[in-house]
């Protein structure tokens, strides 16, 4: 089976419940990058990647070059994800380039599970039937109050867990804010995420004022391109450390473990360039004993953890699912916990009239 002709499209979805907003980001629209690949078979893969609102163009450019590298090829995900990073990772070795990468990979993935009639949580090798959901939200615009309320649902809803965003201007808010959860939850696992906001000092600072919380994790306190830094905190944070969101390639995270920076691993399936790199960082986790705990994409990434021994847990981002951005049918959720379908493929069944709707123009000038 051979690759005969990919398709592109981007799309540029608004949020459904308006802008994200946190310390270092505002949000108006996810871009969504499709690939369709069609074999000399006459079957189709769909694959897809993701930006937070910038840099689809840049993506399609890369493909667009790509392309043609690819056209004959046989439908073999590995050795085409490692060909084309080769390709193109003199631009860098990840961001842009594995964010593209993974639309390539995803759909290369979708065509080996129809061609052998296998979900992707088989083809990859099956360890669980589901996995545990955690609620998740762009929160930090709330009041304390609506922030009780939210965590109060997540907690009703079933998931097991609810991350909360910090970094406000007076570290004495964000204690306040918590210490409010706390007492209307309980001993209900608590995350929160700093989105890079912090400096190392605000970032010591803050970790020991929040010692008495409980809390599961603080993600990406420092700018994750600042190992040492995090190596640092972590060696006086009272608190376990997860990022990863925006970490990109197999080597970055390696270095992060080696210098025992982090204790969760929460690679994006999309930013780190698809399945294929991201079994091998889950493959890397294990060998520290690191949980996965993948940012967004639930809808895939969910499933694939299904193929994880060292899974944790998935990511509900409350109001910027894929099934609440219109981009797929929605996919099952019981009482927190996401069951993957047992279809062939990677079970995603996509709005192509919705995708139309807000495409944009993706011809290079």
């Amino acid at each position: 089976m051979k690759i005969e002709s990919i398709d592109l499209q981007l799309s540029r979805i608004p949020l459904p419940k308006g802008p994200w907003g946190d310390q270092i980001h505002k949000v108006t629209h996810i871009e969504i990058i499709l690939a369709d690949i069609t074999t000399d078979t006459g079957l189709v893969g769909t694959g897809f990647s993701h930006t937070s609102g910038v840099g689809g163009k840049m993506m399609i450019a890369a493909l667009q070059e790509l392309i043609p590298e690819l056209i004959g090829k046989d439908v073999n995900p590995r050795a085409i994800w490692h060909q084309a990073w080769q390709h193109l990772r003199d631009n860098g070795p990840g961001g842009t380039t594995t964010l593209a990468i993974a639309a390539i990979d995803i759909a290369l993935w979708d065509l080996m599970g129809k061609q052998y009639g296998q979900p992707i949580q088989k083809l990859l090798g099956q360890v669980r039937d589901r996995v545990p959901l955690y609620g998740s939200g762009i929160n930090l615009n709330l009041s304390a109050e609506e922030v009780v309320e939210q965590v109060k649902g997540w907690k009703a809803d079933g998931y097991f867990a609810a991350k909360v965003k910090v970094g406000k201007p007076d570290l004495e808010e964000d204690v306040y804010r918590l210490t409010k959860i706390r007492e209307a939850v309980g001993q209900f696992p608590l995350m929160v995420d700093a989105n890079q906001g912090w400096t190392y000092a605000e970032a010591v600072r803050a970790t020991t004022r929040f010692r008495d919380l409980n809390l599961y994790w603080v993600e990406e306190p420092l700018r994750v391109d600042d190992v040492v830094g995090h190596a640092r905190l972590r060696a006086r944070s009272p608190i376990p450390i997860g990022l990863g969101e925006n970490v990109y390639t197999l080597q970055q995270f390696n270095q992060y473990l080696v210098e025992d920076a982090c204790d969760f691993i929460q690679a994006d399936i999309g930013r780190v360039g698809g399945i294929t790199p991201y079994m091998d960082i889950a493959a890397l986790g294990r060998a520290y004993n690191a949980p996965m705990a993948p940012h967004f994409i639930v809808e895939l990434s969910a499933a694939v953890l299904c193929a994880v021994p060292n899974a944790l847990c998935g990511e509900m981002t409350d109001g910027g699912t894929m099934t609440e951005l219109g981009v797929i049918a929605p996919q099952p959720v019981q009482n927190g916990w996401f069951v993957p379908r047992e279809v062939p493929g990677n079970g995603l069944e996509y709005d192509r009239e919705w995708l139309a709707k807000h495409a944009v123009s993706i011809e290079v000038a």
